[in-house]
């Protein structure tokens, strides 16, 4: 996987759905903190199931489950870019920017079959590809710094060149 296609993953994770763990209503965001923002944190916390503080591998891959069950709104094992792109609307409370990736070139990225949707399978592996990144120390735990981190450069289109 490119870098450019893993950015492009790492939005449908992070910008999509991080928020769909903890079935919260939207948070207010405060981009003052490079980009961190409070329903980040939330997203977070809602992940850390046993509250210690990071995120495991099995909490992520839960987390991911039912984020996916989240996005796949009439329930038959595909997410396709209406879908996903209803679910962070419904999440976040706003509608994407032009600064977000589009649904379809999120899906895209991970795409192994071209089908031009996202299934169950697809988006475990994209998952696990996301936290295995993310996990900057390799401990198998994600801190709120390297979530924050991780989630901050993965959420956003990259810089086009001029």
């Amino acid at each position: 996987m490119s870098r450019g296609t893993f950015k492009f993953f790492g939005a449908v994770v992070g910008s999509t759905a991080f928020g769909f763990f903890a079935a919260q209503p939207p948070a207010v965001a405060n981009t003052s903190a490079g980009g961190n923002t409070a329903s980040s944190r939330a997203m977070f916390d809602s992940m850390d199931a046993d509250g210690d503080g990071r995120v495991s591998e099995a909490e992520h891959a839960d987390g991911a489950r039912k984020m996916f069950a989240t996005m796949d709104a009439n329930g038959d094992g595909r997410v396709t870019a209406t879908e996903m792109t209803a679910a962070h609307e419904k999440v976040t409370g706003k509608r994407t920017t032009k600064d977000d990736l589009p649904a379809t070139e999120k899906i895209a990225a991970i795409d192994t079959n071209g089908d031009g949707v996202l299934s169950a399978e697809e988006h475990e592996a994209g998952s696990k590809l996301m936290f295995e990144r993310m996990d900057a120390d390799h401990d198998g735990f994600l801190t709120w710094s390297e979530f924050s981190a991780g989630h901050a450069s993965l959420t956003r289109k990259p810089a086009s060149k001029k």
